[in-house]
């Protein structure tokens, strides 16, 4: 994994008392992150067998840090997970942390513990075939809408709006099943579904289109660690606060085919003021 087309800033490293989990990072020399190796911009392999995207650059930007803070060279362990199982995979400690598209969310914060400020932010938007078309969310009700398990967007679509959610566990499970009509559409962050065209390289998905519908709501990504792991934490936070002062989110987001959105644009705006 390397950086590369962004100036990442690395001048701010504060000095932190290591917790137990820095302390493990450090005797093992190694972080293990969870993330969703198939979801790209974010995070994606290559043929060749190298991870890429915004949260691999994104990460290599927060080892190198996390280096410079613990005076010794950190090696990645990358931990792939699915929306399924992501927060499972941090509760049992096969993960330091979850580096991933993970909205935040009340019941999740219940599971555990999100770093704030959280560093980016997604809409739920729909996936169609040409022809079928969705006005308003409210249409939905009683429709099919294939989506991930574990996705945010399940629950207020089913209880709120009345779909009948189809969820699969794996991003592949979910395409198909679009592609074979087992649903009206495909609900997924706005931001993923901008990609998934920008990548479209064979023009699978060239009868289909995306409908941003007035997004019931926005819901900011949080990286998560295990409760208790204050200096960890407050390690993470000074990071991202780092993040959004220099504006690296929003030109990682360029770089990777995305319109920033427009929380990421607020968060430097706000930061560069401090």
């Amino acid at each position: 994994m390397t950086l590369s087309g962004v100036a990442l800033a690395a001048s701010f490293i504060p000095t932190i008392a290591h917790a137990d989990v820095l302390e493990k990072i450090a005797d093992r020399g190694v972080i293990s992150v969870c993330t969703n190796v198939n979801n790209p911009p974010l995070a994606f392999l290559e043929s060749s067998g190298e991870t890429k995207g915004l949260h691999i650059d994104l990460l290599n930007d927060f080892t190198q840090r996390l280096s410079t803070q613990l005076g010794k060279t950190v090696k990645v362990d990358l931990v792939p997970v699915l929306p399924a199982n992501r927060v499972q995979f941090l509760q049992q400690g096969k993960c330091d942390i979850l580096f991933t598209s993970l909205t935040v969310s009340e019941e999740r914060k219940k599971l555990v513990q999100f770093v704030e400020p959280y560093y980016y932010a997604a809409g739920p938007a729909l996936l169609t075939k040409k022809g079928v078309t969705f006005s308003n969310w409210e249409e939905v009700k009683g429709k099919a809408i294939c989506s991930n398990q574990g996705s945010s967007w399940n629950v207020p679509l089913e209880q709120k709006f009345g779909a009948n959610i189809v969820a699969f566990q794996t991003q592949q499970e979910v395409d198909q099943s679009l592609r074979d009509g087992r649903c009206a559409a495909l609900v997924s962050d706005d931001s993923y579904l901008q990609a998934r065209f920008l990548n479209d390289k064979e023009g699978i998905w060239k009868d289909y289109f995306i409908q941003n519908l007035t997004p019931f709501t926005e819901g900011p990504w949080g990286l998560a660690v295990r409760f208790n792991e204050p200096q960890f934490t407050q390690f993470i936070s000074s990071v991202i606060k780092d993040w959004n002062k220099q504006g690296t989110i929003i030109e990682l987001a360029k770089k990777w085919g995305l319109k920033p959105a427009p929380f990421a644009v607020k968060a430097h705006e706000e930061a560069i003021k401090l």
